[in-house]
């Protein structure tokens, strides 16, 4: 009888034993959910790189942080908040650069849609050659990635709550994935969807004379814009060649590097409206500087080719607005900066 308690205590324990160790090695993160705001479609997110507490958090700290390049510079050096995530100026390769703000429903990534993946897009700006790291191109070439987490043993333990892994002893490739993720998930977060016609569409506010009529003249035949930026996103996620040039050579090929179909000669991605006033310069070679050139382009009904887009219907005519149209029309424009965003609370 003692013989079987025996054996019965001992077999508890080694169960309470094993029980411990599982329990003790479970990973757990807290999922980070993103609201919908207003008017807005349902997010799809990648399956393989869920959104969590932990992971967007390490995000936002390497985000900030200059210890993923070699010139000094993070990703907010050049992503300025106060101009809703964008660069100001043109990029090193002489293109205008986008910037980092409703990420999280765009499946097409750059001007020419090159890329369909967040998380490949980030992992880019890890790779050696990429003229963002430093002022030669080479990354880790005097300091890897790798030394500079060793010297900061922080990152050690997000890493570890964030995926569950060593971001020390994994390999360089790996290393970057992860690091391309939470960077990814960080940047998801970053929505703009509460500016002054936000809450003018909320009954919030009223707009001036001037911006309601820019609203109208938006909205409608009269300006056309509403084709290519219409919906709450301010955009359709398309390419179009909108009669920028006449010929086509070079960065102005467009979404035909990509596809490498004549069709797609000259078009570009259609880039959000949110925020435009503080992310000059415009257009995918940043040619012009302010809004009121931009309106002067589509008044004067752009520059045909044969693949310019059908929308663009008054080629050769040109929407005929008045000096205060233009006006009214940029006035609107201006109403879609969000200054909760850019981190002007008031």
């Amino acid at each position: 009888m003692k013989k079987l308690l025996l054996i019965s205590v001992i077999a508890s324990l080694f169960t309470a034993c094993k029980k411990e160790t599982i329990i003790r090695n479970i990973f757990n993160t807290t999922p980070f959910v993103i609201e919908t705001p207003y008017g807005f479609p349902e997010i799809i997110l990648e399956t393989d790189n869920p959104l969590t507490k932990e992971g967007v958090f390490l995000g936002k700290i390497l985000y900030s942080d200059n210890i993923l390049s070699t010139n000094g510079n993070s990703c907010s050096t050049c992503h300025l908040q106060e101009y809703a995530y964008s660069v100001p100026g043109n990029g090193p390769t002489g293109n205008n650069v986008m910037p980092h703000f409703n990420l999280a429903w765009k499946k097409n990534y750059g001007w020419t849609g090159a890329e369909q993946i967040l998380e490949n897009v980030d992992l880019g700006d890890l790779e050696d050659g990429n003229p963002f790291l430093n002022n030669n191109g080479v990354l880790g070439q005097n300091d890897s990635i790798l030394a500079r987490f060793k010297r900061h043993p922080q990152y050690r333990d997000l890493f570890q709550k964030a995926f569950d892994v060593n971001i020390i002893k994994v390999t360089e490739n790996v290393r970057k994935q992860y690091i391309s993720y939470a960077l990814s998930q960080f940047m998801r977060t970053l929505i703009t969807a509460n500016s002054k016609i936000d809450k003018y569409l909320r009954g919030e506010l009223q707009l001036t004379p001037s911006e309601l009529n820019g609203y109208a003249i938006f909205n409608s035949e009269k300006g056309d814009c509403f084709h290519c930026h219409g919906t709450a996103m301010y955009t359709d996620h398309y390419f179009h060649n909108n009669g920028i040039n006449a010929m086509h050579l070079g960065i102005n090929k467009g979404r035909y590097l990509v596809t490498n179909d004549v069709d797609d000669m000259g078009k570009f991605y259609s880039p959000s409206l949110r925020n435009i006033e503080l992310t000059a310069p415009y257009m995918h070679d940043g040619r012009f500087a302010t809004l009121e050139e931009v309106v002067d382009h589509y008044n004067s009904g752009g520059i045909y080719s044969s693949t310019i887009d059908p929308l663009m219907k008054k080629v050769g005519v040109g929407l005929q607005l008045t000096n205060q149209e233009e006006k009214d029309l940029v006035a609107f424009l201006k109403t879609l900066t969000d200054n909760e965003f850019i981190g002007n609370i008031y």
